[in-house]
């Protein structure tokens, strides 16, 4: 399974989608509560902010107390509270009363209209602590909240953690100190429980800490949460099915070509992969595949020719030594019959035996294992032995044999090299009118050397021309029977010449002539 191609394409699709949808729905939650917190601790700061104010004013409203114990003004049963400040801190060290030292006596604040029986002052005559009346959160901002049970709350302390006032009260001991703000932050907010509180530095380095329970945002944020993994887990499961269908889709074409490749065998070469509709990428891979395909089709058939056309020359030769065999086996005869017969047997295996070597030839330069010497030789040299050699064969067939032989070095194997040229020569001797011309030139262009062989034949049709270097390939399948050739020498020579890094190329006419070119790079050094 993990060697599936389509198994990784969905595992990485997979896994891509997961962090996706993941990053998503974090950066989403996170966005959400930062956003909701931000407007809780808004709201937390403005209510601070009011307090804030409120003990700003305090010492434009402090009044200097009379010599001598104050009355207690507070109702029966009420404890008294800590005191709000030092003296020094809400006044200065050295302020003086209204009028002078000896300036009239202080008088108590007399009470609003509108107060109920015992409330206070604005400033507790006994023990100077600030009226609750004006020392309290905004009313628009508590009745919000008590209406859901959760009525905020708020503790003002000084810089040395002594309590100024808290509402409830008990709140002075449950809550802690803040100490981040007045040493690091001016105003901080932070969670306790399911508590929400802001921290706010005061006048004179006082702390005012306003809170609120934030139940109700909490299971707003735990829903959210739970909304945001459902839908988060739906469209990653939608997004693996769709991701398992893309990729199915995408190696459909790779095990259809699969198995078009898997029923491709010796017998039916000739089947191709259909590359409609398929992407780019795999349509590229298909036709190399078809390529391929191609090229052993050729391989193939080559073969299967090759294998039989060597199969009808070796009939031959071997079907003229049994007949002889069995002619001279039959009675007895005389000594010059036998004779006859063994020559007839010996003509046939020289023709075996070049074949063979011929066949052996062509396999060795099929696996590049063809020897070919390194020296230096000259190619109108090597013309001109040939010509020696075969001026018999053309006074024979009444052709006149010609060369231009201009300087021609090369670095490659003399004898391999005279093999070529023997066997384009006899071939413009043998398949030339009476009374036709030969030419042979040797010349040099730029960095290679070039042997042209030219006659005045009959030429060679144009469809022929193809497949005239192919094994076994004759114009004329009765040639053989006339001059014994096996179609296998310009297939020996274009496998010479391309063992020597050279091409050998050929043009004809039909009536008008034949003519071979054999290019040989030459090496400076010759």
């Amino acid at each position: 399974m993990f060697r599936s191609l389509q198994w990784r394409l969905q595992g990485w699709y997979a896994l891509i989608l997961l962090v996706v949808v993941t990053s998503f729905g974090a950066v989403f939650f996170t966005a959400a509560r930062k956003a909701r917190f931000d407007e809780i601790d808004a709201e937390l700061l403005s209510a601070a902010r009011v307090l804030e104010g409120v003990l700003r004013t305090v010492p434009q409203q402090r009044r200097l107390l009379p010599p001598g114990p104050p009355p207690d003004d507070r109702p029966p049963g009420e404890a008294s509270p800590p005191p709000f400040a030092r003296p020094n801190e809400f006044e200065p060290r050295n302020a003086q009363p209204p009028g002078g030292p000896d300036g009239p006596p202080p008088r108590r604040l007399p009470p609003r209209p509108n107060d109920p029986p015992g409330r206070r002052p604005l400033l507790d005559r006994q023990t100077r602590i600030l009226a609750p009346d004006i020392f309290s959160l905004p009313n628009s901002f508590r009745d919000r909240y008590q209406e859901d049970g959760d009525e905020p709350y708020f503790v003002v302390r000084t810089s040395a953690g002594e309590l100024i006032r808290a509402n409830p009260r008990d709140a002075a001991t449950s809550v802690p100190i803040d100490h981040t703000v007045g040493r690091w932050y001016e105003s901080h907010s932070r969670n306790r429980g399911d508590l929400r509180e802001v921290s706010l530095l005061g006048p004179s380095d006082t702390n005012i800490l306003v809170g609120r329970s934030i139940r109700h945002e909490l299971d707003g944020l735990h829903r959210l949460a739970w909304q945001l993994a459902l839908t988060g887990l739906g469209v990653f499961s939608a997004g693996l099915l769709g991701g398992w269908w893309l990729s199915s889709r995408a190696v459909r074409p790779v095990v259809v070509m699969s198995q078009t490749i898997s029923e491709i065998n010796a017998s039916n070469l000739s089947r191709r992969l259909n590359l409609a509709g398929v992407d780019t990428e795999l349509s590229q891979l298909g036709l190399l595949v078809n390529q391929m395909l191609d090229r052993l089709e050729n391989s193939f058939d080559q073969q299967a020719r090759f294998t039989a056309d060597a199969s009808h020359e070796l009939r031959t030769p071997l079907a003229i030594i049994l007949s002889q065999v069995e002619l001279a086996l039959a009675r007895t005869r005389e000594p010059q019959a036998y004779r006859d017969a063994l020559e007839a047997c010996g003509r046939a295996a020289g023709r075996m035996k070049s074949l063979v070597e011929n066949l052996l030839t062509l396999a060795r330069a099929d696996s590049d294992k063809l020897e070919l010497r390194k020296d230096p030789v000259d190619l109108a040299k090597i013309a001109s032995e040939n010509i020696l050699m075969l001026e018999p064969l053309a006074k024979e067939r009444d052709v006149n044999v010609r060369i231009d032989a201009g300087p021609a070095r090369v670095v490659g194997d003399a004898g391999r090299l005279s093999q070529v040229i023997m066997n384009l020569l006899s071939n413009a001797i043998q398949y030339n009118k009476p009374g036709g011309q030969v030419l042979i030139t040797t010349a040099t262009d730029q960095d290679q050397a070039i042997l042209t062989v030219s006659d005045t034949g009959a030429g060679i049709p144009e469809a022929d021309l193809p497949r005239l270097f192919s094994r076994f390939h004759r114009v004329d399948s009765a040639r053989s029977r006339t001059t014994g050739g096996s179609g296998l020498g310009l297939a020996i020579c274009r496998s010479i010449v391309e063992g020597h890094g050279g091409t050998i190329s050929v043009t004809s006419s039909l009536d008008q002539g034949t003519e071979f070119v054999v290019r040989l790079p030459m090496v400076a050094s010759v």
